[in-house]
């Protein structure tokens, strides 16, 4: 990079170096029974022969089900996510095992219509709170940030990445900022590719990888997230 003059060419340069496209590893989501969708987000659409209605959870946190729904009629919610025709709350009770499924009221009767319902299977809605329950209980990460000046002497950055690494060793996502800062001198192309290269060789060596592409641009302000593999 010795020909490369001026200021805006050395950080195209660097950011060609630097600002690769990401592949990030996503986990991969297994997707849940039918029930998951009830329980997590109420809603549904009805068929195009019917009106739309979206099934909203109730403010009240008390979950209607069976005889307690208390309606003559009730609209049940199909596997597909489509309204059927008004039925008798006695004769859908009757056509599923009691002992396996029960009927859930997905949403209120309004004016123009008895409350959703709609038929789960008690094994997988069991299975579902206990899976919400351990998730609220899980432990939130927290995000620490470190702050790098490209022109920053030796002995400081080697204080800084080793909070870096303690930071990576206790589960927290680092937020690494590399800016210039006011009132400092303007650094090198050579200092300010050293100071991004050794912040992802740090990364490296403490297991930790990119949550997210790098961002900003090298020589004014860049910012690379990173967090320890959990596995």
């Amino acid at each position: 990079m010795s020909h490369i003059r001026g200021l805006v060419s050395p950080a195209q340069a660097l950011r060609r170096i630097f600002f690769t496209p990401l592949r990030i590893s996503r986990p991969t989501f297994i997707r849940a029974p039918n029930v998951s969708n009830d329980l997590k987000s109420r809603g549904f659409h009805q068929s195009s022969a019917l009106a739309r209605p979206v099934v909203r959870t109730p403010n009240a946190p008390t979950v209607i089900k069976d005889e307690a729904i208390g309606t003559r009629l009730v609209q049940l919610v199909d596997e597909d996510q489509n309204l059927m025709p008004p039925q008798r709350l006695a004769e859908v009770l009757e056509s599923f095992d009691r002992s396996k499924f029960f009927l859930l009221q997905v949403s209120p009767a309004d004016s123009d219509r008895p409350p959703v319902c709609k038929i789960l299977n008690k094994m997988e809605a069991k299975q579902h709170e206990k899976a919400k329950a351990k998730s609220a209980k899980a432990p939130k990460v927290q995000t620490k940030q470190i702050e790098l000046n490209w022109a920053i002497d030796a002995h400081d950055l080697s204080h800084r990445l080793k909070q870096l690494t303690n930071f990576l060793e206790k589960g927290r996502k680092v937020e690494v900022i590399m800016k210039r800062k006011k009132a400092k001198r303007a650094p090198t192309v050579d200092e300010i590719k050293h100071v991004i290269q050794t912040v992802l060789d740090t990364t490296r060596e403490a297991g930790a990888t990119q949550v997210k592409a790098m961002e900003g641009e090298p020589g004014k302000q860049v910012i690379i997230t990173v967090k320890k593999d959990s596995s």
